[in-house]
């Protein structure tokens, strides 16, 4: 996973999944101009920290394969 905002990168692993996913349905993140929408995965403080600050809670980012 790699930050939109930061450029930096995290590997981690999917451990689990919920089944309720609306309540992130429309949830937005902006990286300055530029604003993402909707949550794609919910990281560790760990893994986290690693591609941006825990105190922005939510930051722009791209799941790489």
């Amino acid at each position: 996973m790699t930050s939109v905002c930061s450029g930096k990168c995290v590997s981690v692993s999917i451990a689990d999944c919920g089944p309720d996913t609306n309540p992130f349905c429309g949830e937005r993140s902006c990286c300055g101009s530029t604003c993402y929408t909707n949550r794609i995965i919910d990281l560790t403080p760990s893994a986290y920290s690693a591609i941006a600050d825990l105190s922005t809670g939510l930051s722009p980012a791209r799941i790489d394969s």
